[in-house]
Order: structure tokens, then C-alpha cells, then sequence
């Protein structure tokens, strides 16, 4: 075990999966907190799970920790004998919920399809209404399957509106039609799409079932809402990376403003991207070399290098 596994997301925010288990960050880790159907969320900020979890990570002893990629390790806050394994509520930034797993799609790399056959259930925005309260929070995403395509998604998301609470969706951008690009420009802070390639041919192999024209002038559509509506809403483009996309990274750096992206970000499926990359070390450094010269002239500023930096690419 490392001498450090601080994880500030143990302090700053929660995941609720949808079937109302709340935990500490979006790989569902390092255990169970409570359930949000029991338990309003405020009440489970330090129960005993969470606190446990707080000393195991401040003490080096976090079992997730050696294994996590959603975190940068090099950032550890000095005194950490000082950091106290309780916290305020009130200071707690990030809520992500993840409403179940129905989709329009079926993403080659995706285990959704099969686990929506086995559990169909949907997180219940009354509950979620009743049960926590926004106040404190400064990133709420909103996650699916694809969550224009789930009715509870959209219900709460007209919660958060009322609340003048802005939110981030994760979409695979089908479903982003007139109103809901408009919708979208005035109450999102941030819409994601998942693109997972950058050609047509790709995409439509990666994300199957879905149509890049489509996507490409939904992403249009949001842009052109935003700038009729006067927003700061950005538009993220994703890339979770599979062995089939991996010699379109280049290319995606190069275009992505072309798409209609302020800022991209990576993913990659854990499966299958790494020990391909470990088993084709000629392909690797080719890539990595195709990389760096793409971001020469790339706004590394609006591209979070993080999960390229993780698989060795850069």
C-alpha cells in the first residue's frame, strides 16, 4: 500500500447508483455509505462508513486507492495528520447520480445493455427531492444510461431548474433536439457527449446504433441555442477509448473545435486498452509520438490530459 491514499473526493461530495446506495465518487468505491431511500444525505455526511473510509485514507491504508484512475496521485495536501475524518455538509461540493442504465445504444465497449436486463430499476427524483438538499453543491452530474432517453433524469432536471441549480448531463447526443437544445442552453452548465471516436466510420462502430451526422449537427444545435440564449454553458466532447479508436486520438485533438467542442476530456475501458497498449509497445510509442505532435498545436488548456498521461500516451 502506497505511504499516501488520500482521496479528497471521501470529503467533498457523493455517487448515488440508482438503486439509492450512496458512496464517495462515481466507481461506486470504497464501500456503501447508506441508501438515500432510507436516509436523507445530509445525515450520512459522517456516519460511521464514511469516517471509517476518511481515517483509512489519511492513515495510507485505502484499499482502492493503489487501483484508482479518477484521481491525480502527485496531489497530496501537506499535514495530513491535521485533516480532521469529519466534515460540514455545507461544505460539500460534488453530487453525482447515477439513474440507472437504460439507453437508446449499445456502446461496444458498454456493460450496460446487459445489466439494465437484470436491473431495470430507476432512481426516484421524489425521493431524491425530498431527500437531499442541493444547496451545497457546485457540480451535480447527471448520469445514465443515456439520460435524455430516462423520464426520471428529465424530472429532476426540471427540479434543478427551479432551484436555479445548474447541472452537468452525460448524453451520447441523439436526443438533442430544438427544445431540449434550447433547455439545455439555459439550464445545464455543461453537457457531455460522447463521441468515442473521430470519424464517422469509428463512431458508428464504437456507439452502435447511433449516427455521427446526427450527433455532429446536435452539437451544432447546442451551440447555436447557446449563443442565441447568451449562456456560458460548455459542451464537452468525450473519447472513452477502446483498441478500436486508439489511432483516432491524434485526429480528435486536431478537430474537436471543428466538431463544435470547447474542451475534451478521455476515458478508456479499462478491459482491454491497457494491456493492448502493454502487448503492442511499437503501436504505443508510435501513438504516444502522434500524440505529442498533435498537441503542439492543440489548446492544451481545454483538453484534460489526465487518462492519456495514465495509459502512457504522452
Amino acid at each position: 500500500m502506497s505511504d499516501s491514499t488520500y482521496c479528497p473526493q471521501l470529503w467533498d461530495g457523493f455517487t448515488i447508483d440508482n438503486k439509492g446506495n450512496v458512496f464517495s465518487c462515481c466507481h461506486i468505491q470504497p464501500l456503501i455509505i447508506g441508501n438515500i431511500y432510507s436516509s436523507k444525505l445530509a445525515d450520512l455526511a459522517n456516519n460511521e462508513n464514511i469516517v471509517k473510509c476518511r481515517k483509512y485514507s489519511l492513515q495510507g491504508q485505502l484499499h482502492c486507492y493503489p487501483n484508482c484512475n479518477l484521481i491525480k496521485k502527485t496531489v497530496v495536501p501537506q499535514n495530513l495528520e491535521l485533516i480532521s475524518p469529519l466534515c460540514d455538509y455545507s461544505t460539500m461540493r460534488r453530487l453525482h447520480l447515477n439513474f440507472g442504465e437504460k439507453c437508446n445504444i449499445a456502446c461496444i465497449m458498454c456493460k450496460q445493455p446487459k445489466r439494465y436486463m437484470q436491473n431495470q430499476q430507476m432512481l426516484d427524483p421524489e425521493v431524491l427531492i425530498r431527500n437531499i438538499d442541493v444547496t451545497p453543491f457546485e457540480e451535480i452530474v447527471i448520469q445514465g444510461g443515456e439520460t435524455l432517453y430516462i423520464s426520471q433524469c428529465l424530472s429532476y432536471m426540471d427540479y434543478l431548474a427551479t432551484q436555479e441549480k445548474k447541472y452537468t448531463v452525460l448524453t451520447n447526443g441523439l436526443l438533442i433536439a430544438d427544445s431540449m437544445a434550447e433547455k439545455l442552453s439555459l439550464d445545464a452548465n455543461v453537457v457531455s457527449i460522447s463521441i468515442n471516436a473521430a470519424t464517422k466510420a469509428t463512431h458508428e462502430k464504437v456507439n452502435r446504433g447511433s449516427s455521427w451526422e446526427k450527433v455532429l449537427s446536435n452539437i451544432q444545435r447546442l451551440v447555436r441555442a447557446r449563443e442565441e440564449n447568451g449562456t456560458e454553458l460548455t459542451v464537452y466532447g468525450r473519447m472513452t477509448l477502446t483498441t478500436f479508436a486508439l489511432h483516432e486520438i491524434p485526429l480528435f485533438l486536431k478537430t474537436y473545435r471543428e466538431i463544435g467542442f470547447d474542451k475534451i476530456n478521455f476515458g478508456y475501458d479499462k478491459a482491454t486498452v491497457p494491456d493492448y497498449l502493454k502487448n503492442n509497445p511499437g503501436f504505443r510509442d508510435q501513438l504516444a509520438a502522434s500524440i505529442r505532435k498533435s498537441l503542439e498545436h492543440s489548446d492544451v488548456e481545454n483538453i484534460d490530459l489526465l487518462r492519456l498521461e495514465q495509459l502512457g500516451l504522452l
